[in-house]
């Protein structure tokens, strides 16, 4: 039952904190018996919200990434329209199995490209590279310093 303010057109008296039925509709004026509307002249009309936290529910847009405001969502929206113009958008939700599945078929297949470009290969040779780089400037640091070389250090821990 709502608790609203309502107010005659007729005879002009506004009834404070009227609680009434929705199924039965407004209750007639007390003085004229006219019918009476929702009086919103204080100024704080509904409006319609959900932009607040909690309120949207975060999609995986794909490639676009995760939607996880609406503002988010809107914008993704735009992009797709963008680049598909007269195509309609239509959301279907997944499985945490199924998402997995698809990340997982997603996974494998970047795995697949990265391996036939000799990419992973190519990483590892940077990163030994790199630490290789790293332990040399230690060792010159030191040695400018006089003090004995570092200690190497155990696979994992941190540097």
């Amino acid at each position: 039952m709502p608790l609203q303010d309502l107010r005659c057109p007729v005879c002009e008296v506004t009834t404070e904190n009227v609680y009434y039925r929705m199924s039965e509709g407004f209750p007639a004026c007390t003085d004229c018996g006219a019918a009476r509307r929702v009086d919103w002249s204080h100024g704080l009309a509904p409006a319609v919200h959900g932009h607040g936290p909690g309120s949207f529910v975060p999609i995986d847009m794909g490639v676009l990434g995760k939607a996880e405001t609406k503002e988010d969502f809107d914008r993704m929206k735009g992009v797709i329209e963008k680049r598909f113009p007269g195509h309609r958008i239509e959301l279907e939700s997944e499985s945490k199995t199924q998402k997995q599945t698809r990340l997982d078929t997603m996974r494998h297949a970047r795995h697949e490209r990265h391996s036939k470009l000799g990419i992973a290969g190519k990483v590892t040779e940077e990163l030994r590279t790199e630490a290789s780089a790293k332990k040399a400037e230690a060792h010159r640091v030191a040695e400018s310093k006089n003090l004995p070389p570092p200690k190497p250090q155990k696979a994992g821990a941190p540097t």
